[in-house]
């Protein structure tokens, strides 16, 4: 293990060279000003300034989602808070405690905000170890605190609450971060039909009651995976780092709800 200081002058290095990719990237600069949309919710984006934060891997978290549309552009969009780092994660590594998060209200966060709608995820949790990203205000939502961390478009569907099954299927959404795993670091894995490897970046246990990241391991034999999918873990023996290159990042989720990243090129820095 490396000694206190090696370690930071390790993070500090890495964050060195993430921080002109982050500074030059397209959805970055897109997102510079009035942050791309204009409407009656807070622009959190504004005052946004670059952020690290390590030590994520199995930090549970929640994220807001509050929807509005852009008075100019005539089109919805959404603005996401999250919880990572606040609500006393340090100690605990968990920010969003049932203590805070539970009989969160939509009706009421929305009445507050000015929002179309407001939509609060299921409690999640990382599995990457660590995230750099423009990150805006802290609010306040009932009890629980929430950074924001982006604005990105949304769809009727969206807005509306209704279920649509992602499993498995390939999405696309405008991202300005970098989410890294250590060298040595345990990673689970999606091989699809097309040769791509996808990357575990958070796990739910709302599919899938019980499940633990030591549980992870074995999560292959629950899900029930197309043809020509197959889950796979291993140790990496170098450092991961996923930034797109293009501003949007490809992602998918297995039929449990767990999220993974589209790694290889130009959306990482290798494919594990």
């Amino acid at each position: 293990m490396a000694p206190p200081r090696a370690s930071k002058l390790l993070q500090i290095c890495v964050l060195a060279l993430v921080v002109p990719v982050l500074a030059s990237h397209p959805q970055a600069r897109a997102q510079e000003g009035i942050c791309k949309y204009v409407s009656q919710l807070p622009d959190d984006c504004a005052g946004a300034r670059l952020q690290r934060s390590d030590n994520l891997r199995n930090q549970r978290y929640k994220e807001i989602d509050l929807f509005a549309k852009d008075v100019i552009k005539k089109i919805l969009y959404i603005s996401s808070y999250n919880t990572t780092g606040l609500n006393g994660a340090d100690d605990t590594a968990d920010s969003a405690p049932d203590s805070l998060a539970r009989g969160l209200d939509p009706k009421a966060i929305a009445k507050q905000y000015q929002a179309l709608a407001v939509l609060v995820g299921s409690p999640r949790y990382w599995t990457i170890d660590w995230l750099a990203d423009r990150v805006g205000k802290v609010r306040t939502f009932g009890s629980l605190n929430a950074a924001w961390m982006g604005n990105r478009a949304g769809s009727v569907a969206a807005v509306s609450n209704k279920s649509t099954d992602q499993a498995y299927r390939v999405s696309l959404v405008a991202q300005t971060a970098a989410e890294g795993f250590k060298k040595g670091s345990k990673v689970y894995l999606l091989d699809d039909p097309k040769d791509r490897t996808w990357v575990m970046t958070s796990y739910t246990d709302k599919w899938a009651p019980g499940l633990t990241i030591e549980k992870l391991d074995s999560l292959g034999n629950l899900l029930a995976m197309p043809p020509g999918w197959k889950y796979r873990v291993t140790v990496l023996a170098k450092e991961l780092v996923l930034v797109s290159k293009s501003g949007s990042v490809a992602y998918t989720q297995d039929d449990k709800g767990n999220t993974y990243v589209l790694t290889g090129r130009d959306q990482s820095n290798f494919g594990p």
